[in-house]
């Protein structure tokens, strides 16, 4: 088909020299008498040539449109592709690196790079071989002639995983050298302290099985017949204490799993946190007197009610108050202050105790981590303490943070938002459309949706709130729920 419409085309443009060549005929005709039969031949032959010389030339012009079409649109096709597949590989979180087959680099994406600084990637294969294959056994699954390769390359601070795959073409030719990276920094990471905090875990409740174990033993095999009966009360003393203690490690590691899951169980009001920080006070003031330690509060501003849990704030003071009093020497004094600064609420724990050298400061949340192996175990404790309160002050928007000096003591300040503030937030994100994920902006909503249906029409919607309506909705919340005598 495409053959006739040429040929149309050709005619088309042949027409005018035709039309000429006919008009002239007659002349030619008139005078055929008159000419040699050989010359009438030549003639012929001569204007049969002329014609196939014309068709030849315009089907040749032709194809040759035609093929400079079909080789531009071919190149504009391969164009819009790489521009496509360079986008792509643009987008990309994993890194892709294509090296040729006598191996040189013929790309890299964005990606690929910012994960090898600040070492860069090398534009021959056997740089990057000898660079980066050292000591993973890339280098050594390279000599084997493996041609499918996984390894981890260490840098300085991040870990990537490398896949190197040899890619051939169809007849078995080999095409070319394909790298892709990926980082697991925050993978490995978070295996590595699974993995420690099992081990952790193990340990912690070991020990005291241990203990129960060889004292509840003892008595049953001799101990009962042959101690007074001090000894016996001292043993069954020591097969509770451990008891409390296995106890205590496995509400906390059950609380870090609910935590960590966002399956806790929390109730979140307004509270007067000053009211929190005397009870505490007062709870623990036993065991400070136990060891002449003087523990006071003080208030140093009119404190506004906070948004929060209540036991799982408490959960924060006592452990704050607690380790004060557990690392503090006799005689020493335990000062906990509350202020208002801003928009947050703050508890400052003061002690005069042992102190905490600065390198184990970035590590003290964490948790198990112990400054003193034999310290922890002379005052007890699971090793979880400062890392719940840290993850509970989190979980109300807030944080902890220590600084401290050796052999002079320690300061603790908890900081929490006002409930006032986390209303606002809330409300404001709400007109601002955004979804927030977290538990206590969700707790905040469900109060501002209940006071709006209070408020004003019950099919209110908080979206659609004019900002004198949000400013009343704030002042009845901060007036009538919870507020601090």
């Amino acid at each position: 088909m495409q053959f006739y419409s040429s040929l149309a085309s050709f005619f088309a443009q042949a027409s005018p020299y035709v039309a000429r060549f006919l008009a002239g005929w007659q002349f030619v005709s008139d005078s055929l008498h008159q000419i040699h039969p050989i010359l009438l031949i030549l003639a012929v032959i001569g204007l049969t040539l002329l014609v196939q010389g014309l068709v030849i030339f315009f089907a040749t012009r032709h194809r040759r449109k035609v093929n400079n079409r079909t080789i531009s649109s071919y190149v504009q096709q391969f164009v819009e592709e790489r521009s496509k597949s360079e986008a792509i590989l643009a987008d990309l979180d994993i890194g892709v690196i294509a090296y040729s087959f006598d191996g040189q680099m013929i790309n890299a994406n964005p990606a690929a790079r910012t994960m090898f600084q600040p070492q860069g990637i090398p534009d021959r294969l056997d740089e990057f071989f000898e660079r980066y294959g050292q000591n993973n056994g890339l280098q050594a699954a390279r000599l084997l002639g493996r041609d499918d390769i996984v390894v981890q390359v260490v840098l300085a601070d991040k870990i990537l995983r490398v896949r190197l795959k040899e890619s051939r073409f169809e007849e078995g030719r080999k095409a070319g050298n394909l790298v892709i990276v990926q980082e697991i920094t925050d993978q490995e990471r978070l295996e590595k302290q699974r993995k420690e905090f099992v081990a952790n875990v193990s340990h912690e409740l070991k020990t005291p099985l241990t203990t129960i174990k060889t004292y509840s033993e003892s008595l049953l095999d001799w101990g009962l017949d042959e101690k007074n009966d001090d000894g016996i009360r001292k043993d069954v003393r020591r097969i509770h204490d451990d008891a409390i203690r296995m106890e205590h490690l496995v509400a906390d590691l059950l609380l870090l799993s609910s935590i960590d899951s966002k399956g806790i169980r929390v109730r979140m009001e307004q509270q007067d946190l000053a009211a929190m920080v005397r009870q505490t006070v007062d709870r623990l003031m036993h065991q400070a007197l136990d060891k002449n330690i003087v523990l006071e509060s003080f208030a140093v501003t009119t404190i506004p009610p906070i948004y929060a849990d209540r036991s799982s704030v408490e959960r924060i003071l006592v452990n704050l108050i607690s380790n004060a009093i557990k690392y503090t020497d006799k005689g020493g004094s335990i000062k906990v202050y509350i202020g208002h600064l801003i928009d947050d609420v703050y508890v400052k724990v003061v002690d005069t105790g042992f102190g905490i050298e600065k390198e184990h400061l970035p590590h003290i949340f964490n948790r198990f981590y112990r400054v003193d192996m034999t310290g922890s175990r002379m005052f007890g404790g699971t090793g979880l303490g400062l890392s719940i309160a840290r993850e509970l002050a989190e979980l109300h928007g807030g944080k902890i943070t220590v600084d401290s000096t050796l052999g002079k003591g320690t300061e603790f300040s908890v900081i929490l938002p006002s409930a006032e503030k986390i209303y606002r937030d809330t409300l404001t994100a709400i007109h601002d459309g955004l979804t927030s994920q977290s538990l206590i902006n969700q707790f905040a909503q469900r109060d501002l949706e209940d006071c709006a249906r209070d408020c004003f029409d019950p099919d209110k919607d908080l979206e659609s709130l004019d900002a004198e309506q949000c400013e009343q909705l704030l002042n009845r919340l901060n007036d009538t729920v919870g507020v601090p005598t």
